[in-house]
């Protein structure tokens, strides 16, 4: 029987306590768009793992996620970068960490599948690599406006003596998602996208600037397979948004998975709690999608913007809050793969 595509995505998890009028609305729109044309392709036909990165190269390119062009600084003033990739029918794995230039991330992830021997590749290796497969760099990045935004957090953290030069003082507490001084209250950490296809075959992308004013050369969750991501095909995927250093710690993802028989948003909400006991609150978000094609997420943050869609639906739904519902009705499902 075949499958009812699915592309579902997060634009991070975070405290988002500015989050309104037109910035929640381009954020919104920005999560609306990505997910209209990953859905796109899936609709022609083309794969999940094609529907996915293009979800997630529209998110690096709109400036309005921390990736791509809108990824933070770290506490040299230097932007570093995180993506990877996953197809769930031969488990191939694609990454790339604190790679710099290029515009998009996670088409590297894809090239590092696709043309090297390799898993992950990273720094300077990552981004020579990059130029050589002739992808885009920007010369735009960081934007003044993320500059100014580098510099008065430096000088914030430096007056109140939460952060060292080129070390970090206190990972998960100074620099969590919890909007203290190292970490901007209003960012999100990573961007991802889960996807099937009509042959029920399962994917994964993400990409991410990581954390604002992060030792150079840190590397979180994201580029990592069972932390920040995870994908095998009759199974489920899974993508997680939030503090990388507890998410890796949890292998959130792979925790996600392995309880898939529960169901999508059972396995969600019981990966979760596995974090949180290890973590406490306020840590993370997770987006997933089983192998019958249902589509869950759970978080313990203040928000996480989030768009599903599935054949069937005129345009995709979206959402932010916690208590928030779709803005949308969700298609019905009408097969499970077979």
């Amino acid at each position: 029987m075949a499958a009812l595509p699915i592309l579902m995505l997060h634009g991070g998890a975070g405290a988002m306590r500015t989050l309104e009028g037109r910035d929640e609305r381009a954020y919104r729109d920005s999560l609306r768009l990505a997910c209209r044309l990953g859905s796109e392709l899936l609709v022609e036909g083309s794969s999940a793992l094609e529907a996915a990165v293009q979800a997630v190269v529209t998110m690096e390119d709109s400036g309005n996620f921390n990736a791509g062009l809108g990824s933070c600084l770290n506490f040299d003033g230097e932007i570093e970068m995180d993506a990877a990739v996953m197809r769930g029918s031969d488990r191939a794995f694609g990454g790339v960490a604190a790679i710099r230039q290029v515009a998009n991330p996670v088409v590297a992830a894809c090239q590092v599948m696709e043309q090297t021997r390799h898993c992950l590749l990273g720094a300077e290796g990552a981004t020579r690599f990059a130029k050589a497969q002739g992808l885009t760099l920007r010369s735009d990045f960081p934007s003044q406006s993320r500059r100014l935004a580098w510099r008065r957090k430096r000088e914030a953290v430096t007056a109140g003596g939460a952060l060292e030069a080129g070390g970090l003082a206190a990972m998960g507490g100074v620099l969590g998602i919890q909007g203290s001084a190292g970490q901007d209250a209003d960012s999100s950490d990573t961007v991802g996208a889960v996807a099937m296809d009509a042959d029920g075959s399962l994917a994964c992308a993400v990409s991410t600037g990581g954390l604002w004013l992060k030792q150079a050369g840190r590397i979180g969750d994201s580029p990592l397979p069972g932390a920040g991501l995870w994908a095998v095909d009759g199974e489920g995927v899974a993508v997680a948004t939030g503090t990388g250093e507890m998410i890796l710690r949890s292998l959130l993802c792979k925790e996600v998975v392995d309880r898939m028989h529960h169901g999508a948003s059972r396995a969600c909400a019981l990966g979760m709690t596995h974090l949180e006991a290890l973590f406490g609150p306020g840590v993370a978000g997770v987006i997933a999608i089983d192998p019958s094609g249902m589509p869950g997420f759970a978080l313990n943050t203040r928000g996480m913007g989030r768009a599903v869609w599935r054949l069937g639906m005129e345009r995709p739904a979206v959402a932010i809050w916690p208590e928030e519902g779709w803005d949308e009705t969700i298609a019905e499902v009408s097969g499970a793969p077979g």
